[in-house]
């Protein structure tokens, strides 16, 4: 079966959209059309452990939520984990972009929208440092493991201390990395640079875009 694939233009384009639409449209169908939306999306792409990892996410914090208007220790974490729930979505179309898009697709498809040379290489080494600070991560706590210094909870203070120390030094170290590999590639040319990967919108990124308007107006026009 051939899943979907979108441009990551849309969908970085979709993420920036969708948060300010809280301020046009009913805030409770924009959640609800949202979830739906997004949730086809990964269904479509056929992205489904994300799409089962993001339901129980949504479903214990919609837990919660439920559970501080009847436990009043929860109470205070209520109005907190109900701003945390209108993000799901867009956390969901950001890890699609950040892990199924290489730095190369993204750069292409960045450049090809004319956006300036310092806000694309900006842009692409933001999105591709989560995985891996998220491998970093995994780094430090086996280092920790074999030193014997256990991350604990009862002494945070500490614990993240011995986490974000050597975080800050390996940010420092990958700085330099992708800086010299992108002079290597030639970032700082002063002409267009070529790529491998023609990204160009098609008629499923229209189509997609098409549903996403579709649905924010319909919720406009229904909350008038």
């Amino acid at each position: 079966m051939k899943w979907l694939n979108i441009n990551p233009i849309v969908l970085i384009l979709i993420n920036i959209l969708a948060p300010s639409m809280y301020i046009f449209v009913n805030g409770s169908y924009l959640q609800v059309f949202l979830a739906i939306f997004c949730s086809a999306l990964l269904c479509l792409m056929g992205q489904f452990k994300k799409l089962a990892y993001f339901a129980i996410l949504y479903a214990a914090m919609y837990g919660i939520y439920l559970l501080g208007f009847s436990v009043e220790f929860f109470r205070f974490m209520s109005g907190f984990f109900a701003v945390l729930l209108q993000f799901v979505p867009c956390l969901m179309l950001a890890s699609i972009v950040v892990s199924k898009y290489s730095s190369t697709q993204l750069l292409s498809a960045l450049e090809g929208i004319h956006l300036p040379r310092v806000l694309v290489v900006a842009t692409t080494v933001t999105l591709k440092y989560f995985p891996t600070f998220r491998r970093e991560f995994k780094y430090i706590l086996e280092s920790m493991r074999l030193r014997g210094i256990a991350f604990t909870w009862k002494k945070p203070i500490e614990s993240f201390r011995y986490f974000i120390v050597p975080q800050l030094f390996r940010c420092a170290a990958l700085a330099e990395e992708v800086t010299a590999a992108g002079l290597v590639k030639g970032i700082d040319a002063p002409v267009r640079r070529t790529s491998y990967f023609e990204l160009k919108f098609r008629f499923t990124d229209s189509l997609v875009l098409c549903i996403f308007a579709a649905g924010i107006i319909g919720g406009y026009i229904w909350a008038a």
